[in-house]
């Protein structure tokens, strides 16, 4: 995903930091602002917020909703739509595809006359490891 491309898309100026956060945002699975704030100390904490704002309403990240204790986010590849499951216990984040699920929420959407633009799925569960 090129974010300079987007950003021209919603007339934002595409700077240095900003190309600079958005690569290293890429790189992760998921992040926090706190990943990106230790990433880059030299970066004032209100520009890495103010940029995870920005990226989201401009579509190039999505919230995760995990049960972490903070905001997580990952880059929205369209092209690469997955969903999240996460260890109550030892906060392992794993990713899955599902067409099922995808179709299905679909089916819902589309039997309560809606037309489903996004969505996500989030699992918390107890590992294997975990549960043993």
């Amino acid at each position: 995903m090129e974010i300079w491309k987007i950003l021209k898309q919603h007339k934002k100026s595409t700077t240095p930091e900003r190309k600079q956060l958005f690569k290293k945002m890429s790189e992760f699975h998921i992040f926090s602002a706190r990943d990106l704030e230790s990433a880059f100390p030299e970066i004032p904490r209100a520009t890495i917020f103010r940029n995870i704002k920005l990226f989201s309403e401009i579509g190039a990240l999505r919230r995760i909703t995990l049960d972490t204790g903070s905001e997580q986010y990952e880059v929205n590849d369209r092209a690469n739509h997955h969903e999240h499951m996460m260890c109550k216990i030892c906060g392992k984040i794993l990713s899955f595809e599902s067409d099922f699920i995808c179709k299905l929420l679909n089916k819902v959407a589309k039997n309560a006359n809606f037309h489903m633009t996004e969505h996500s799925v989030n699992i918390i569960w107890n590992c294997k490891s975990c549960n043993s």
